[in-house]
């Protein structure tokens, strides 16, 4: 009986023992837990440069592709209810998007009215800054078409009672004080030129010229006892130098396009 309790005080011993030994090879060591989470931290510092970017081109591919469907949206509604005049999306909601979109960045996207363009702030929040984010939905300035307006009905281009005059209408609003559209125009010939081989610095009356109230369209009379001095249907009109001619834009401003002739027809 003695024995018995012997052997099974020895068998409880080892079994404590061997227990022991494998707890003691299943667990870390302080050491190694520090390797470990070294480890983990110098992986996690390698790879957060890329995942830091990852983010900043996935906000950058968002905010263009929102800016595709506004500047899409903005085209539809000039097209059907003329220009648009609001500096931020709120009159597209509901008839052209389905929603006001808001940047990945948290601010409303801004439509920039006078110079035909939408964008984000892009990273910085701020408005006008070089990361700004840009889209076009107006085409850039230039001159798309040129009427001549008959205002005395006599079928021929001349002044008699009423002085007739040409209408050039253009793709973006012009600065009020551009060069080439302030009276008097000196050397109107730099900046506009036609295929007639009339002088059209002596035909057209340029201390009159005028901006409408919609900035998109110039007004020239022409100068008194001018008579068939060009061939509507026939003749053509252009921009010689757009440097006189130049959009809203912050700054300077854009300028026009030049040298593409318009065909010159009657706006009867």
């Amino acid at each position: 009986m003695i024995l018995k309790i012997y052997a099974n005080i020895i068998r409880l011993s080892l079994d404590h023992e061997r227990n022991g030994n494998l707890r003691h090879k299943a667990a870390f060591t302080l050491i190694e837990l520090l390797v470990v989470i070294t480890i983990i931290a110098i992986l996690v510092g390698a790879a957060l440069p890329y995942v830091q970017g990852y983010v900043a081109e996935s906000r950058i591919s968002k905010a263009k592709s929102d800016l595709d469907e506004i500047k899409n949206a903005l085209a539809i509604y000039e097209t059907r209810e003329g220009s648009y005049n609001a500096k931020d999306v709120s009159l597209l909601t509901g008839r052209y998007l389905n929603s006001s979109p808001i940047d990945p960045w948290g601010k409303p996207f801004v439509v920039a009215t006078g110079t035909g363009i939408v964008f984000s702030s892009g990273p910085d929040r701020i408005d006008y800054t070089s990361d700004d984010i840009v889209s076009n939905y107006q085409p850039p300035l230039a001159l798309v078409s040129v009427k001549w307006v008959d205002a005395n009905q006599s079928g021929a281009v001349d002044t008699q009672n009423t002085r007739d005059y040409l209408q050039l209408y253009f793709s973006r609003k012009i600065a009020s004080n551009s060069v080439a559209i302030t009276p008097p125009v000196a050397a109107p010939d730099t900046y506009f030129g036609w295929s007639s081989p009339n002088s059209i610095a002596t035909s057209m009356a340029w201390n009159e010229i005028s901006l409408d109230s919609s900035g998109n369209l110039v007004t020239i009379s022409f100068a008194t006892s001018a008579i068939d001095v060009f061939a509507p249907g026939s003749d053509t009109f252009w921009i010689n130098s757009g440097t006189g001619i130049r959009d809203l834009a912050s700054g300077t401003g854009n300028m026009c396009i030049a040298s593409q002739p318009m065909l010159i027809f009657s706006a009867r």
